[in-house]
């Protein structure tokens, strides 16, 4: 959640490249998709620090069934085990589609842990959604326990990452009623006109955010810190590849307000890199959160899967496209589309909208088979060697 899962998938997919100049042996690797027990120093930080989440979650949620504190109401029983079920599942959403088979770890007693093989993949996910059903039963339906900020779980999350889940698994109507789900409490969820205002803290878009744990200490959240270069003469860490800055239309508002660019000292060259959060350092108030998943996702979830339902909701799907597409500038999507051709518009617009967040691309590339087809005829991934590329190396 510092960046590492965002940077480390972009990097894997077709997002963005590791200049020649500033770039280390990790971020090559990642990049060129040639991991090894001894080069993947990058997602072995993925691995311990989602494992060391979990272990903290199971102690929460066992010191909850053992507490006997009548301190410890009833309410913030099913708030605070809400949240710490739905972070479990969400650390084991992002193992199991970096890593694959991975152990699945429900307790605290090491030992019952220490020796744990990995867990098939579909077991991992028959957990996140029984975690997230639980969660959704418990949380508040709105942000009270934030104080109205967007930075604690509520029962929405749950229900977007089970969206999320149902569709990766091809469940399609379950992915349709989760997201419409989210999309229809329109008291707490709007897509921001402005796309300058949909990473701020507390947006409109915003279902969960992460605040920064030092907001007086000169610090932007940690999006801004990885992609935004120290000046405008610098070279940035990770600049945006071609292939997906080709993919905009002249007109998309998204190009502008969610990109930018340094030139390259002693070239010229115009680098691009991701430019959704403005801020690299701040002092005082923050003005940016990290946002961790928000409205639009629910969107192009619920469009994804209603066509992949049946062909009969292939005007609906283009409607959820269009609303994102509007928000864009660019043109509507006829309603004359066939179900094939709103699927492929589907994986442009998410590809469009979600780039350089949270490794959308990355999974969307895997889950959908088109991993080894695009990334192989990429140069710089040359030579592709199989389709264990495609998992991060335990």
């Amino acid at each position: 959640s510092a960046g590492l899962a965002t940077a480390a998938a972009s990097l894997s997919a077709d997002e963005i490249t590791v200049p020649s100049t500033i770039g280390s042996p990790a971020q090559y690797a990642l990049s060129v998709n040639e991991l090894n027990l001894t080069n993947a120093s990058l997602p072995e930080k993925i691995w311990r620090s989602a494992y060391k989440t979990i272990y903290d979650v199971n102690g929460v949620l066992e010191g909850i069934r053992a507490s006997e504190s009548a301190s410890l109401t009833d309410s913030a029983r099913k708030q605070i085990s809400g949240e710490a079920l739905a972070i479990r599942a969400f650390c084991y959403f992002y193992l199991v589609n970096f890593f694959g088979d991975v152990p699945l770890t429900l307790t605290i007693d090491f030992s019952k842990t220490k020796n744990l093989p990995r867990a098939p993949r579909e077991k991992v996910y028959e957990q996140i959604i029984k975690d997230l059903t639980e969660a959704k039963n418990n949380l508040a339906a709105d942000f009270r326990v934030g104080a109205n900020e967007r930075i604690r779980i509520n029962k929405w999350f749950a229900e977007g990452l089970l969206a999320r889940v149902y569709l990766y698994l091809g469940q399609y109507s379950d992915a349709v009623s989760s997201a419409t789900a989210v999309i229809n409490q329109d008291g707490l969820f709007k897509l921001e006109p402005d796309l300058n205002n949909v990473f701020l803290k507390n947006s409109n878009e915003a279902i969960w955010q992460l605040q920064q744990n030092s907001p007086k200490n000169d610090r932007g959240v940690p999006e801004a810190r990885i992609f935004l270069p120290l000046s405008a003469s610098h070279t940035p860490q990770y600049p945006l590849a071609d292939t997906l800055l080709n993919t905009f239309e002249p007109t998309d508002k998204r190009l502008n307000a969610w990109t930018s660019f340094a030139v390259e000292a002693g070239t010229g060259n115009k680098m691009f890199y991701a430019y959704k959060y403005k801020v690299a350092r701040q002092s005082g108030t923050p003005i940016e959160y990290s946002t961790v998943m928000r409205l639009a996702e629910m969107y192009l979830i619920r469009a994804e899967a209603a066509v992949n339902l049946s062909s009969a909701n292939t005007e609906d799907a283009i409607k959820d496209l269009n609303e994102l597409r509007s928000r864009a500038d660019v043109d509507d999507f006829p309603l004359t589309l066939t179900a094939n051709e709103v699927i492929k518009g589907v994986a442009a617009e998410r590809r469009r909208e979600l780039f350089a967040e949270w490794g959308h691309r990355w999974f969307d590339l895997k889950r959908t088979g088109k991993a080894s087809e695009v990334l192989s005829g990429l140069t710089y991934k040359q030579p592709w060697l199989g389709d264990y590329q495609l998992l991060y190396p335990v």
